[in-house]
C-alpha cells in the first residue's frame, strides 16, 4: 500500500514538472521577437535589356557653296531599345558596355531644305557609382544616324557617324527591374550631302526615360 502511494506521488511530481517545463517554454516563445523581414538583395552585375521613350531636339545647319545657310533644326519623339552588361569592380563602382537602337520622328525645314531624321544608334562604355538601389552613371562612345534631306526636285538618304556622351540615374524598382532617366549629346560633325550641294553640321540632344530587366547572374550563360 505504501509503495502504491509512493508510485502515485512520483507520477504526480513528474507530471507537474513536465507541465512546468511546457509552460515556461510557451512563455519563452511568446516573448521571443519575430525575425526581422528579409531585405531585397539588389545586384547591378550582369546582362540587362530594356526600352526607352523620350524626345529629341537638334541644332542643324546646312551651308551651300555660295555661303547661304539654312537651319532646319529637327525635333520630335524618340523611342527604342537597349541592351548592356555591367560588372561591379568595387562595392560602389561598376563599369559596363551598352548599345542602343533608337527611332525618331524628328523633322524640320528651313529655306526650302527639309530634314527628316530616321534613327540614332549608339555603342557606349559606362562608368557608374552604386548607392544601394541607386546607380549614377556617365557614358560615352560612338554614334550613328540616318536622315533624309531634300530640296524641291532632289532628295538623298544618308547614314552618318559621330560620337556621343551622356549621363543618367537608375533606380532598382525590384530585384530584377530598374527605371532610368538619361540625357545624351550626339555630335555628327559636318558631312556633304550629294547631290544636294550643301554641307550639313548636326548636333542632337536626347532626353529619355526607360526601364531595364536584369538577368540574375548565372542564369543565362553559366556563371556570367
Amino acid at each position: 500500500m505504501v509503495s502504491g502511494k509512493l508510485a502515485f506521488a512520483n507520477a504526480v511530481a513528474a507530471g507537474a514538472l513536465a507541465l512546468s517545463f511546457c509552460t515556461s517554454a510557451g512563455a519563452a516563445d511568446l516573448t521571443r521577437r519575430p525575425p526581422p523581414p528579409l531585405m531585397p538583395v539588389y545586384t547591378w552585375n550582369g546582362l540587362y535589356v530594356g526600352g526607352f521613350l523620350g524626345g529629341v531636339t537638334s541644332s542643324e545647319t546646312a551651308t551651300d557653296p555660295a555661303g547661304f545657310t539654312a537651319s532646319p533644326d529637327p525635333s520630335g519623339f524618340l523611342g527604342g531599345v537597349q541592351a548592356g552588361y555591367n560588372y561591379q569592380i568595387a562595392p560602389n563602382w561598376l563599369i559596363g558596355i551598352e548599345g542602343e537602337l533608337g527611332w525618331t520622328s524628328a523633322s524640320g525645314s528651313s529655306m526650302g531644305l527639309q530634314s527628316n531624321h530616321r534613327w540614332y544608334d549608339t555603342l557606349d562604355g559606362r562608368l557608374g557609382y552604386v548607392m544601394g538601389s541607386w546607380l549614377l552613371y556617365a557614358k560615352g562612345g560612338a554614334a550613328w544616324m540616318n536622315a533624309d534631306y531634300s530640296i524641291p526636285g532632289l532628295s538623298v538618304n544618308i547614314t552618318r557617324d559621330g560620337w556621343n556622351i551622356g549621363a543618367g540615374a537608375e533606380f532598382m524598382l525590384a530585384p530584377q527591374w530598374s527605371a532610368k532617366a538619361e540625357y545624351n549629346f550626339l555630335d555628327f560633325g559636318k558631312d556633304s550631302i550629294f547631290p544636294i550641294a550643301a554641307t550639313v553640321d548636326t548636333q542632337v540632344h536626347e532626353f529619355k526615360v526607360g526601364v531595364n530587366y536584369h538577368f540574375v547572374p548565372g542564369t543565362l550563360f553559366g556563371r556570367w
